[in-house]
This record gives structure tokens, C-alpha cells and sequence, in this order.
């Protein structure tokens, strides 16, 4: 029977980026993915700041930049009436190096994360899925079928990536609580629209539908999103998204002459789910991504979250599995990550209602969707086991993300930062005699920032800050866990 450490279930943006953190850290994995190739509807098209941070850390955040924009204004209608224009606006702050959120089409994520996986020696197995699993004392049996074959796989650890239906979740008997919100429907599709300069993100304004059109045009690229809220018939049924029906609706709700869809090549029917996974282990397997939360899609971040779940796991996973701390350290995967989801939810549901309510009132659309929550910049462990410490800093708190910071040579403490180990500023004392951290003298700028005047912050692989303390604390911290 073969044998890998880690079997991922799905290949999208969770499953590569838990897929990355392993190849890195040379822990042996594999990654399946059901669907024979990879999807090219657009999906998720927002990378929140954090993410950003997140996937500078692997290396790919300047690509995505040069693919994606941060720039394009709000345009707004009444029908046909031109209602104004409003500018993107961000949030500045000065702790990070990607203050704004980063529009572009969730394939493009996808592409980057698979050509980061590919230069680590990593491979998605297509068309291949996990149709029974049976845990043991110490790992799981998984029985994958293919088209051209089939396999008994023994994986020491296992995680479903599978999305908000996930099989794997449902065949672990994890309990999927909340509700689903069948009044709430859209059309979303790509399109490609004649008619229409591709210099705005379009929303036509109604107070029978609140948005009740939306037009995204992704840079380089003649593909549009559409997103139309569509009620059910009588029936209760939704209607079928086509291009035909797309022009239809716009004609009717608009009644703008000379705009026509051309193609679609990507046609879908959402409904507003807001439920959230009870667990997120049962024995050695684990879920993350939309099979352990889903949510409204206000605000963008239902990928960026399952990003940072896969972030958060994939040290976890191969710091255990190297023999660098007990098991226990995986059960803070879902102390940490269970009340982000449990924010997630509340935050979404509260955007979504502030949005459809300035929609119907013709009075602002999309543009009310980001906060300076929705950066996901400010996201905390404070409460997690993990923290530890005996002194303070003016801002910081053990837990929090720890801050970016420009140097005075115009580089940025995040390129000191990059990669898999333990991270140890050192403010004003002497440094510490340690081969298990990297360690990162502080200058007056980072000490600023910090508000730590002397001793050290001992820094998490995953960015987070795990201690301010004493230097002759960290073996005693790294110890324990």
C-alpha cells in the first residue's frame, strides 16, 4: 500500500496553498482533485490585504498584481439614467506593503498557485477522487478511483478542500449549522459585452431587486463577470442561466440600447448559504475552506478566508509530523480558525444587508462592501493557547498579526520575513544563542511600530505573534509546544 503524510482532497486555492506550505516545509503529500481539469469560470475575484501578505510569503504576490486592479471605480444606474460615479477608495495604513484589495478572476489565483506547486515538485492528480476512507490507530486508509484506476492509499493525515458540499465533511458526520437564505438567488456568469468601455465596475440599481445588475470587467481580458439578483418563479424554481437570458434581463431592467452580451462561457445560479462546520477535526483528518464555512459572497472574502485556514494548518501539520511538537498542536487549527469563521458569517450577513439596502434606496451599491474589517488585517489569536509571554507592547497583544513595517532603506520588514521558520526580533537586548529561529535585529523603525522598547517578539511561521517576551524564554516556548 503506498503511503504520503498528507492526502488534500480538492485542488483550488485552499488545497494549493496547503499543498505549498507542505512542499516547502518537505513534508510528502499528495493533492486530488475530482474534476478532470481546472475550472475556468471566474468565481471568487477579490484577494483581500492579508491574503496578499500570505502569498507574498510564497512568493507570487507581484504577479498577481500585474494581472489583477485596485483602481476601478464604482459606475451606478437607475435603469438608464446615470446616477454618478464613485472612486475605489481603500483604507491607508502604513503596516502593510498591499493596503488595497486586489480585484482579479479566481483562476488566475488558481494558475499562479499551480505554478508555484510545480516549481516545488509538486502535481495535482486529476480526475481522481476520494470515494471511502476508514481512520486507524494511526492514520487513515483512503480509497481513490480514477478513470484508469484505483488505489488503497495510507495517509497519516488527510484534509478536505472539497468546498461547501463537501463529501469528505458529510462522510465525517461534521454537522454543517446555519441556514439557507432560498429568497436570496443570483445569476452570476462571464460574459463578453459589446458596447460598454471596460473603465468601471457597472451596478444597476433597482428597488424591486436592490442590485439588479452588475457588470465586472477583468483587466487584459474581453471576459466581464455578471452578477443579477433573480427571485424564483412561482414554482420555486430558479431559472436556468443562459447568454440569451442574460441579454433578456439586461434589456429589461436597464432598457440601455446598444449594450449586448456576446458569449458566455460560464453560467451559474447562487443562493446565499450561511452555515458553518461544527468541527474542523475528527481523528487525523480535517476540513478547511468553504467545506467548513460558507457565507454571502459581500465583502470577498469566502476564498480568502479558506486561504488562511490552509496557511494556518500547513505549519501545524508538519511541525507535528517532523517530530517538533506533539499532536496537540493541531487541535489550536480549530480554536484559531472556528471564531474567524464565526466572524466570517456575522460579517458577511451584516455587508450583504447594508448593500442590498443602499441598492434599493438608489442610493450606493457595491461600493459599501469594504471595510476596514473586510482587509482581514486586523483578524486576531489573542484567545488561542498558543500565546505566551511576560511583557508588553504599547499596541501588540500575543496573537495579533504581526505588523509590516518599511525600513529606512525602503525594504520591508515582510522581505526579512519570507519562509517557513520561526522568526525572533530582537529589541535592545542581546541575542539570543538559538539555532531554531531566524533572528531579525529590530532598527528604530520596526521598535517603533512594535511599541516594544527592549526583549524580543517571537514571530510564528504562519506571521502571526506568538510571544513578547525575554530571549531566555524562547527554547522554553518552542519546548512545550
Amino acid at each position: 500500500m503506498n503511503h504520503t503524510q498528507v492526502l488534500i482532497i480538492g485542488a483550488g486555492p485552499v488545497g494549493m496553498t496547503l499543498a505549498c506550505e507542505l512542499a516547502r516545509r518537505h513534508v510528502s503529500y499528495r493533492i486530488i482533485e475530482r474534476s478532470p481539469v481546472a475550472s475556468q469560470g471566474s468565481r471568487a475575484k477579490a484577494l483581500q490585504p492579508r491574503s496578499l501578505e500570505i502569498l507574498n510569503d510564497l512568493g507570487i504576490a507581484e504577479e498577481l498584481l500585474a494581472v489583477g486592479t485596485t483602481e476601478l471605480p464604482f459606475r451606478k444606474y437607475a435603469g438608464n439614467q446615470f446616477l454618478g460615479e464613485t472612486p475605489r477608495t481603500g483604507f491607508p495604513r502604513n503596516d502593510t506593503r498591499f493596503p488595497k484589495t486586489l480585484l482579479l478572476p479566481q483562476p488566475a489565483v488558481e494558475r499562479a498557485l499551480r505554478a508555484k506547486l510545480e516549481a516545488l515538485g509538486g502535481r495535482i492528480e486529476w480526475a481522481t477522487e476520494l470515494v471511502d476512507f476508514k481512520q486507524i490507530e494511526k492514520g487513515i486508509i483512503c480509497k481513490l478511483e480514477n478513470p484508469n484506476w484505483s488505489e488503497e492509499l495510507n495517509a497519516t493525515y488527510m484534509v478536505a478542500c472539497d468546498g461547501g458540499k463537501s463529501t469528505t465533511r458529510k462522510k465525517l458526520g461534521i454537522q454543517f449549522v446555519g441556514e439557507t437564505h432560498q429568497e436570496e438567488t443570483m445569476w452570476v456568469g462571464d460574459v463578453e459585452v459589446e458596447g460598454l468601455t471596460p473603465d468601471a465596475w457597472y451596478n444597476w440599481l433597482s428597488p424591486v431587486y436592490g442590485i439588479a445588475m452588475a457588470l465586472f470587467p477583468f483587466k487584459n481580458s474581453n471576459q466581464w463577470q455578471l452578477q443579477a439578483v433573480m427571485p424564483a418563479e412561482k414554482d420555486g424554481i430558479v431559472p436556468t442561466p443562459s447568454l440569451e437570458g442574460f441579454n433578456r434581463i439586461f434589456k429589461e431592467r436597464t432598457q440601455m440600447e446598444g449594450v449586448t452580451f456576446t458569449n458566455s462561457t460560464w453560467q451559474s445560479i447562487y443562493r446565499v448559504n450561511v452555515r458553518r462546520a461544527e468541527t474542523y477535526r475528527v481523528g487525523n483528518a480535517f476540513i478547511a475552506g468553504d467545506a467548513g464555512h460558507v457565507h454571502s459572497i459581500a465583502g470577498g472574502m469566502g476564498m480568502n478566508t479558506g486561504i488562511q485556514d490552509a496557511y494556518n494548518l500547513g505549519w501545524k501539520l508538519a511541525t507535528v509530523i517532523n517530530g517538533e511538537a506533539t499532536d496537540q498542536l493541531l487541535n489550536t487549527y480549530g480554536e484559531e480558525r472556528i471564531p474567524i469563521a464565526d466572524w466570517l458569517l456575522e460579517t458577511t450577513s451584516q455587508r450583504q444587508k447594508v448593500m442590498m439596502a443602499g441598492a434599493a434606496s438608489g442610493k450606493s451599491g457595491m461600493e459599501t462592501l469594504g471595510t476596514t474589517d473586510t482587509t482581514q488585517l486586523n483578524l486576531n489569536y489573542r484567545g488561542s493557547s498558543l500565546n505566551a509571554g511576560s511583557q508588553t507592547s504599547t499596541c501588540l497583544l500575543a496573537g495579533d498579526r504581526a505588523p509590516d513595517v518599511q525600513l529606512n532603506n525602503g525594504t520591508w520588514l515582510s522581505d526579512q520575513l519570507r519562509g517557513t521558520e520561526w522568526k525572533l526580533l530582537v529589541f535592545n537586548t542581546e541575542m539570543p544563542n538559538t539555532d531554531r529561529v531566524k533572528v531579525i535585529p529590530a532598527e528604530e523603525a520596526v521598535r517603533v511600530s512594535y511599541g516594544v522598547n527592549s526583549g524580543v517578539v517571537l514571530i510564528r511561521p504562519d506571521g502571526h505573534i506568538a510571544m513578547i517576551g525575554k530571549a531566555n524564554q524562547v527554547n522554553t516556548y518552542l519546548n512545550n509546544l
